[in-house]
């Protein structure tokens, strides 16, 4: 990979020019350019100088010319054929370094908005062994850098500085997007916009749609009341000054933060079951909650830290014990739900009689996404709409006992997407790309900005 194609990897999401559903996917995904790779030294054709002024930050020459070259390395990029299409590309360019600029400046003024440290750092190593793997090892990799002039470590920091610039760009307009309300979309502007992206759109594949009841044991009372009682003697020991996180390792049930001392990281709501949410959002900092049900459990929760619209918090997830007989009357269940299913029972009565209802209902699923289904749910691939498939056992990603029983409702075949199947998604691009526009706009009324050259 020459060194070119190494700055290319570095902001290869920079910019799309494709369609404009796709705004907001160019906001979310672009990088902050290698301003300090990308001087005239870099390349001795390009005079680097300032272009615009967008408060107080400025756009180079380079930055154009470097995402120039990008995209003459992208797969199906066509490079404009006369000079009027050049200078075009290049407006567009320097709008969008604007508009990256003025995104950048105004997240980095929110103090609400803090990026993650730790992913930013996962993120970069997660990078350097990509390109390592590309280039063939990491000599072939420092070689790279050193036609940059650039040391392993400088490029590590180069990939922080864009990696955290990406992060307070995604937090920043997800938190102005969040309270917007919405803008009207006329019939006119989703057609217009499935057909200036249908042309990029693939193949869609065979799909498959059915209902679902998902039978979960449960425990006896006896083993919910073994269970009450332990959460119970740990939240006064919580009370009584012992440590949280300690008790959390020795005796949640979580497999997934046990080993964190309960850690649950941030989250806003949508994130976890409803009556945990409402118990974690009622909660402030350094406080612990009474004993939580929910249907993974009995749950004691410790807010540590508190943002608008989300909490850090750590909690305790005691489970009954599930006995041989439990699961056996679990399926009992599920053979008089795949009964009644055989006899025409409208589903709504079997989901709410039967099914656990943390899962869905129904889904329509790709055939190539078949085998990332539970076990044996592979019978779907030769199923035909009105089949009544199981009871299928199997186990959940945490070890759980479940047991489906499936109606197939609608097998479709592979073809070209019509404006239906994606009218949904169409709306809420063209939503947010609107959306996205107002901000701008106002970000653009609120800054000064001096545009020198066109690039």
């Amino acid at each position: 990979m020459t060194s070119r194609r190494l700055r290319s990897h570095m902001n290869r999401r920079l910019f799309r020019f494709a369609a404009p559903i796709t705004l907001l996917l160019l906001l979310l995904a672009a990088r902050v350019p290698a301003v300090a790779a990308q001087t005239a030294g870099d390349d001795p054709e390009v005079v680097d100088r300032i272009v615009a002024i967008v408060g107080d930050s400025v756009v180079l020459q380079s930055q154009i010319e470097e995402e120039i070259r990008r995209l003459q390395l992208t797969p199906g990029f066509t490079p404009p054929s006369t000079p009027e299409e050049e200078a075009r590309l290049r407006r567009e360019i320097l709008d969008q370094l604007v508009n990256l600029s003025l995104v950048l400046q105004e997240a980095a003024k929110d103090t609400l908005i803090r990026v993650d440290d730790q992913l930013i750092e996962e993120r970069v190593s997660q990078q350097i062994e990509s390109v390592t793997r590309q280039l063939g090892g990491q000599a072939a990799l420092q070689r790279a850098l050193a036609q940059d002039g650039l040391t392993l470590a400088a490029y590590r920091d180069l990939l922080r500085s864009q990696i955290r610039a990406e992060q307070l760009q995604q937090l920043f307009l997800q938190t102005r997007l969040r309270d917007m309300p919405d803008v009207e979309i006329s019939e006119s502007d989703i057609q217009a916009a499935f057909q200036a992206a249908r042309n990029r759109l693939q193949q869609r594949p065979r799909s498959i749609t059915f209902h679902q009841v998902v039978v979960r044991p449960e425990p006896s009372p006896a083993a919910v009341d073994s269970a009450r009682a332990l959460a119970r003697s740990l939240l006064e020991r919580i009370r009584a000054g012992e440590d949280f996180a300690e008790l959390a390792r020795q005796y949640s049930q979580d497999p997934g933060s046990a080993e964190m001392g309960g850690d649950l990281g941030w989250f806003r709501r949508g994130r976890m079951v409803k009556a945990f949410e409402d118990a974690a959002f009622n909660l402030g900092e350094g406080q612990v909650s009474d004993i939580v049900e929910s249907p993974f459990g009995l749950h004691i929760i410790q807010v540590e830290r508190v943002r608008p619209g989300e909490r850090r918090a750590r909690h305790i997830l005691i489970r009954p014990a599930l006995t041989d007989e439990d699961v056996e009357r679990a399926r009992e269940r599920a053979r008089e739900a795949a009964a009644a299913a055989k006899r025409g029972a409208p589903w709504d009565e079997l989901f709410a009689t039967y099914s656990d209802p943390e899962a869905p209902d129904s889904l329509t699923v790709p055939e190539e996404q078949i085998a990332s289904l539970p076990p044996g749910y592979e019978v779907l691939r030769s199923a035909a709409p009105g089949d009544v498939l199981g009871p299928i056992e199997y186990r959940n990603a945490q070890g759980e006992t479940r047991i489906a029983v499936i109606r197939v409702d609608d097998v479709r075949e592979a073809g070209a997407y019509t404006l239906d199947d994606v009218r949904s998604q169409l709306v809420d691009q063209l939503q947010q790309q609107r959306k996205i526009a107002r901000i701008l706009e106002d970000l653009r009324a609120r800054t000064y900005i001096e545009i020198r050259a066109n690039g």
